[in-house]
C-alpha cells in the first residue's frame, strides 16, 4: 500500500480532549482489552542498550509516547503531557514459544494515567533468534504507525548517532474528516448510515453462533498462531487475486469465512458477520502519514451467507467489492456516529457500565485486519529482520482475529484466539484449515 502524500502538519499541544476514535477504543478497553502489538522476529546482533536508547529517542520525537489520557474536572477523558515517564522494556529469555508469554502480556492493562501507553518487550530464544514487540494501548496508535515507529527503533538502535526528528505530531482523526461528515451534513449522513445498515442486516437475519464459543467467560487466555506466505506465491496469490478482481485481503478473508462454515460440521447454509478494520489515512480531508503514532482506523461491517458449495473465488471478489463500496459511501468516517459519542462518556464506573451494556449486545463476528505492504527498513542494521506483523486479542464476540501484514515480499497472519471462549481443541483445527484453503488457493 503507497503512504499518501502529506502536508505539514501543524505541531500538536497538550492537553486536548480525546478523539471519539480514541474514546471509543479506551471504553471498549473496559469491555475487552483492545491493546494490540506490532512484532519484529529476527537474527543477529541486537544490543538491549542500544534500545533502550531507541525507545527514549521515540519518546522524544513523538508526542503520545511522553502523553497519558487522564480526566478533567467533568470526568471526561483528555490526553495530558507526561513528559518524564520512561517506556518500559521488558527483556525475557525462552525456549522457543514465545507467541504465549508475548499474547500473555499483550492483554495486562494500561490503567488511567498511565503513561506512556505503550511498552517494549524482548524475547530471546535458545537459538539466538529474538523478538522484539511494542504493545500499545489503542487509544494511542494503529497497526501502520505501530509498524513504523517499531521499524524506526530498530533503525536507530543498529545507527545511534542519526539526527534526532521530532515529529510535530498529527491532529486527531475526526479534525481531518471532509466536510460532508462533520456539522449539519454529519449527523444527516449518520442518520441515513444507521438506516441503510439496519435494512442491511434485516435482510440476512440472524447471525450464526459458532458452536462452543463462549462470549460470557470470565477469563481471558490469549494465544495466537502464525501462518505465512513465502514471498514466490504471495505473488502468485496476487495474481490470482488480479485475474478474477479480488484483493489479497479479500481471499484471506474468503478463506477465513469458508473455514469457519466448515467449522460448524454440516452442510447447512450459515450467516457470517465479519467485521474489517481499515486505515482512513487516506480518505481524510488532507491525507495522513504513518510516520508518528496516531488512532486513524475505523470498523466495516459485512454479513455473508455461505454454504458448503460457496465458491472461493466469488466470496474473494464479494469481499474485495464489498469493502471498496463501504469506504466510497463513507462507512468507515460514520462507524463512529452510531453511537452515542464514547468522548461524551464520563470515565467514571457508572460510564464504563453504561458503555459496556450498550455494547455488550454485539453479534459475534470474525475479523480480518490487513496492514498492506510494509516499507523495508530504512538503513542498514548489523541484524536481519525476518516478520514485521501485529497482533490484537479478539473481543467477547470475536470468533477469530486475524491480522495480516507484508514485509519483504512475505505475508504473515497471525490468528488470534482467546482459549477462555474458543478453546484450543476447536481453534487450532479452524486455523490450520484457514491456512490450507488460502494454500489451495494459491496451488
Amino acid at each position: 500500500m503507497t503512504e499518501p502524500s502529506v502536508s505539514a502538519a501543524p505541531a500538536v499541544v497538550l492537553p486536548r480532549r480525546i478523539d471519539p476514535a480514541e474514546a471509543f477504543f479506551w471504553f471498549m478497553d473496559h469491555v475487552s482489552s483492545m491493546n494490540f502489538m506490532v512484532i519484529a522476529e529476527g537474527v543477529g546482533e541486537l544490543d538491549d542498550a542500544a534500545v533502550r536508547a531507541a525507545l527514549a529517542r521515540a519518546q522524544q520525537e513523538h508526542v503520545l509516547l511522553r502523553a497519558a489520557i487522564t480526566t478533567n474536572a467533568e470526568h471526561r477523558l483528555i490526553w495530558t503531557p507526561a513528559p518524564d515517564a520512561p517506556l518500559d522494556y521488558q527483556v525475557v529469555v525462552v525456549e522457543s514459544d514465545w507467541r504465549t508469554p508475548l499474547a500473555e502480556a499483550l492483554v495486562r492493562p494500561f490503567p488511567l494515567g498511565s503513561a506512556p501507553l505503550v511498552r517494549a518487550m524482548r524475547l530471546n530464544q535458545a537459538d539466538g533468534r529474538w523478538t522484539l514487540a511494542l504493545i500499545f494501548h489503542h487509544s494511542a496508535g494503529d497497526g501502520r504507525s505501530g509498524c513504523q515507529l517499531l521499524a524506526d527503533i530498530l533503525v536507530n538502535a543498529a545507527q545511534p548517532d542519526r539526527p534526532l526528528t521530532p515529529h510535530p505530531g498529527y491532529r486527531p482523526l475526526h479534525d481531518c474528516y471532509p466536510p460532508s461528515y462533520v456539522g449539519d451534513a454529519g449527523l444527516e449522513a449518520i442518520q441515513n448510515f444507521k438506516v441503510q445498515r439496519k435494512s442491511e442486516l434485516v435482510r440476512y437475519g440472524k447471525f450464526d453462533d459458532f458452536p462452543g464459543f463462549d462470549r460470557h467467560a470470565p477469563t481471558t487466555q490469549p494465544r495466537f498462531q502464525t501462518l505465512r506466505v513465502e514471498p514466490e506465491r504471495l505473488e502468485r496469490l496476487v495474481e490470482r487475486c488480479r485475474a478474477v478482481g479480488a484483493t489479497v485481503h479479500g481471499a484471506v478473508s474468503a478463506a477465513q469465512l469458508i473455514a469457519v462454515q466448515r467449522a460448524f460440521g454440516d452442510a447447512a447454509p450459515r450467516t457470517l458477520g465479519m467485521t474489517t478494520p481499515a486505515d482512513l489515512r487516506g480518505y481524510l480531508r488532507e491525507p495522513l502519514g504513518s510516520d508518528s503514532p496516531l488512532m486513524c482506523a475505523t470498523l466495516l461491517s459485512t454479513v455473508y451467507r455461505l454454504d458448503a458449495d460457496s465458491d472461493f473465488w466469488i466470496l474473494a471478489r464479494t469481499v474485495s467489492d464489498d469493502l471498496k463500496r463501504l469506504l466510497q459511501r463513507g462507512d468507515g468516517h460514520l462507524f463512529y456516529g452510531l453511537f452515542p459519542s464514547p468522548a461524551d462518556f464520563p470515565a467514571t464506573p457508572e460510564g464504563i457500565a453504561a458503555f459496556k451494556k450498550m455494547m455488550e449486545i454485539a453479534p459475534q463476528v470474525t475479523l480480518v485486519s490487513n496492514v498492506g505492504r510494509l516499507a523495508p527498513l530504512s538503513a542498514a542494521t548489523p541484524f536481519q529482520v525476518e516478520a514485521l506483523s501485529f497482533a490484537l486479542c479478539p473481543m467477547f464476540n470475536h470468533l477469530l482475529f486475524n491480522a495480516a501484514s507484508t514485509f519483504e515480499g512475505r505475508m504473515t497472519l497471525n490468528v488470534n484466539y482467546d482459549a477462555a471462549r474458543l478453546p484450543s481443541e476447536r481453534a487450532l483445527p479452524l486455523i490450520a484449515e484457514l491456512g490450507a484453503i488460502l494454500a489451495r488457493a494459491i496451488d
